[in-house]
C-alpha cells in the first residue's frame, strides 16, 4: 500500500512548530514542576507540624499553568488539522477528565497549590508523549519524501538511458 505524504502529515510546518513548542515546554517546565512536587510532598508529609507556608510555590505554578493555558489551543488546533483524533481523545482522558474531577472535589477552589499540581502533571505527561510521537511522524514524513525523490531519480535515469539507446 502506498502512503501519500498528505496522509502522513497535512502541514509539516505546523507540526514542526508544535514539536519545537512542546520541546521548549517540556524542557523548561518539567525541571520546575518535579522539584515542586517533591517539596510539596515533603512539606505535607513531614513538616505539617511546623506550619510551613506551602503557598510559596503558587507563583511558579501560575507560570506553569499559564503555559498550559497558552499552549493548549495550539496543540488542539494542530491535532484537528492533522486529523489525529486519537490524540484528541487521549487529551480529553488524560487532561480534561482529571481537571473536571479535581474541580468537582475541590468545590471550585482549583487555585490551591496542591490542585494546581494535580492539574498540570497529566498535561505535561501528555506533552512529553506527544512530543515523542511527533518526532516519529516527522521521521516517517521525511522518509516518505526521500523514497519519492529516489523514485523520481530512478525514473529520470531510466529515461536518460532510453534516450541514449
Amino acid at each position: 500500500m502506498e502512503i501519500k505524504p498528505r496522509e502522513i502529515i497535512y502541514n509539516i510546518f505546523l507540526v514542526k512548530r508544535l514539536r519545537r513548542i512542546l520541546l521548549f515546554l517540556v524542557s523548561i517546565s518539567l525541571p520546575i514542576l518535579i522539584p515542586i512536587i517533591v517539596m510539596q510532598f515533603i512539606i505535607f508529609k513531614y513538616a505539617r507540624s511546623l506550619k510551613l507556608n506551602t503557598e510559596i510555590f503558587f507563583y511558579p505554578l501560575c507560570l506553569i499553568v499559564g503555559a498550559v493555558v497558552l499552549v493548549t489551543p495550539f496543540i488542539l488546533y494542530v491535532l484537528f488539522k492533522e486529523k489525529r483524533h486519537a490524540w484528541i481523545i487521549i487529551f480529553l482522558v488524560i487532561v480534561v477528565l482529571p481537571w473536571l474531577f479535581t474541580y468537582s472535589i475541590s468545590f471550585g477552589d482549583i487555585f490551591i497549590v496542591r490542585w494546581m499540581i494535580v492539574l498540570t502533571a497529566p498535561f505535561y505527561l501528555y506533552c512529553y508523549l506527544l512530543k515523542r510521537t511527533i518526532g516519529e511522524w516527522i521521521e516517517e514524513y521525511d522518509a516518505h519524501l526521500g523514497r519519492e525523490e529516489q523514485k523520481r531519480e530512478s525514473v529520470r535515469r531510466q529515461k536518460e538511458e532510453e534516450r541514449w539507446m
